[in-house]
């Protein structure tokens, strides 16, 4: 399981940091501050992507991490679920931005904590 695990992570960190930078530095249409606010989620998704390079890098300290990982997708998730509640988007929409949190969910470390920085209770 933790190839799999694993892949997910490189796989995740990939599409986000890659989706993050285009939207920082690539050709962003609309007013001033659609463009603004544009830039400033991508670069969140740059950020998001390199914390799962760190779940990959330090995979057995990787709990904590993956957990805002997971509610920062499962929020992502219920806009996008909210926005087809109200008729705003198709289904397409909401299914493919669970993806990540399903994704997420399935790479998630399983049983008792291990590892994580010096002094925290386990």
């Amino acid at each position: 399981m933790s190839r799999i695990q694993r892949a997910i992570y490189l796989v995740f960190g990939t599409l986000a940091v890659a989706a993050g930078g285009y939207s920082v530095f690539g050709p962003v249409e609309g007013t001033v501050e659609e463009r603004h606010l544009l830039r400033e989620l991508g670069a969140g998704g740059v950020f998001i992507g390199l914390m799962a390079f760190w779940c990959l890098a330090n995979f057995e300290r990787r709990r904590a991490v993956t957990l805002a990982l997971m509610v920062f997708a499962a929020l992502f998730a219920g806009i996008h679920w909210h926005e087809w509640l109200l008729d705003r988007r198709t289904i397409l929409s909401p299914l493919l931005n669970t993806v990540p949190l399903a994704a997420l969910a399935l790479g998630a470390p399983r049983g008792p904590g291990k590892g994580g920085p010096p002094g925290t209770p386990r």
